[in-house]
């Protein structure tokens, strides 16, 4: 007796490789889609996250006593809030703060940087910090400081330009 062909295996077959390319489309559109939100998010908001960076960098460095690290990060024309010249007086006020204390703990409990609308050149970082020295383990200086950072853009960095506290 013979059997009638079946049909039933070149169907589910094509059924098969029919959904395996709409799947396929769908992923790569999906991926291309993604890729383009991606490419468009970061060139619109890298000078934002380079000048969250250096806001960074700047307290990481001034943690670690870093102070080429922080001079680094300050403009050639850093205004300092003495009559002087400003990138020398960051440098002594920070010999003398490290050499004080043996530990220094710099809690950012809020900030807020911008850059200004009218010059994509120039920005502005507000924060809110608590700085801790000790001269051994346990704290024994701790206070709070309204900090004001103003930043210029440096081709791709960000130097700090002023610097201003209550």
């Amino acid at each position: 007796m013979r059997t009638p062909p079946t049909t039933a295996r070149p169907c589910a077959a094509a059924t098969e490789a029919g959904r395996w390319r709409v799947r396929r489309a769908f992923f790569l559109s999906f991926l291309l889609l993604g890729v383009a939100l991606f490419v468009f998010a970061c060139s619109r908001t890298e000078p934002q996250a380079a000048l969250e960076a250096s806001v960074r960098k700047l307290q990481f460095a001034l943690e670690e006593k870093n102070v080429q690290g922080v001079l680094s990060l300050l403009a050639e024309d850093f205004a300092a809030p003495a009559p002087e010249d400003g990138r020398e007086w960051a440098r002594r006020t920070m010999l003398m703060m490290f050499s004080r204390y043996q530990n220094i703990r710099i809690m950012v409990l809020s900030s807020e940087s911008r850059i200004d609308a009218q010059a994509s050149d120039r920005a502005v970082s507000n924060a809110k910090v608590a700085l801790i020295g000790a001269e051994g383990l346990i704290p024994d200086n701790a206070r709070q400081f309204q900090v004001r950072m103003g930043w210029i853009r440096n081709g791709e960095d960000w130097k700090l330009t002023r610097l201003e506290w209550e």
